[in-house]
């Protein structure tokens, strides 16, 4: 069972993929992250630095495209990583972050031509929705942490469902239609004292009984694909081809 909750998952996903985006469409794509020169812990405050920095960057460029995310350093202090689509004036970027609140020490760098840099850059800064990132469980509940400034940025959302899921949803539905089939011919007693071993027991969670099940629906969902459908789905993402070989399962 993996260590992170299946929101970080998708949201890790959905960063990365609009990280990529943002970098393969820019002509200057350029590495920007940014702190507070005090130890802002409050979100609230680090918010209203942020909307005013953003609007500053707009006003200077309206075609200002950026995809990032605030993170929490070990102390507590918020900061922001992100990518955005265009090379700053130094001097006039130091000058606006101090005026919005933010400190005078960031860092720019323009993301090379790499073929691989765009994989790499977001990798790294997804990576802060999950493992390196320093949030409070109960305090930074609930709090939006992704940055999206621009048109065309959000490429993908948080409603995205990958081929795996896609492939076990159908599963699931036909699973579903197997055991009312199966539960017709069951007296009261079988069905209250020995259901089918699909149906969910009494003392599973939901998210127990959905894990015990989900290989079993995805092989329903695989075999009532035509070809042409599988082929399809392998195009889709990565997430269907790595299960058929792996089997390692995503929650995204």
């Amino acid at each position: 069972m993996s260590r992170y909750s299946p929101i970080d998952i998708v949201r890790k996903f959905v960063l990365r993929k609009c990280l990529e985006h943002l970098v393969i469409t820019s002509e200057h794509a350029v590495w920007f992250n940014i702190t507070f020169w005090e130890n802002v812990t409050d979100k609230a405050e680090a918010e209203k630095c942020w909307q005013r920095l953003k609007k500053a960057l707009v006003r200077e460029n309206p075609d200002f495209r950026l995809v990032g995310i605030w993170a929490r350093q070990r102390r507590g202090a918020w900061h922001v990583h992100s990518v955005c689509n265009q090379r700053f004036d130094i001097e006039w970027l130091s000058s606006v972050l101090v005026r919005s609140g933010f400190g005078p020490q960031f860092y720019v760098k323009e993301v090379d031509d790499d073929p691989l840099s765009p994989e790499k850059i977001a990798r790294y800064i997804s990576g802060y929705c999950t493992d390196k990132n320093g949030l409070d469980k109960e305090k930074d509940k609930g709090v939006r942490r992704m940055i999206f400034v621009g048109k065309n940025v959000r490429v993908v959302d948080m409603r995205y469902k990958s081929s795996l899921k896609r492939v076990t949803s159908i599963g699931r539905r036909i699973a579903e239609e197997i055991l009312n089939e199966k539960m017709k011919g069951l007296t009261d007693f079988q069905r209250n004292f020995s259901p089918p071993e699909e149906k969910k027991k009494a003392f599973e969670t939901w998210g127990e009984w959905y894990r015990r099940n989900r290989d079993y629906w995805f092989a329903l969902g695989w075999e009532s694909l035509s070809d042409k459908l599988r082929e399809e789905m392998l195009l889709v993402d990565e997430f269907c081809a790595r299960y058929l070989k792996t089997g390692r399962w995503s929650y995204v």
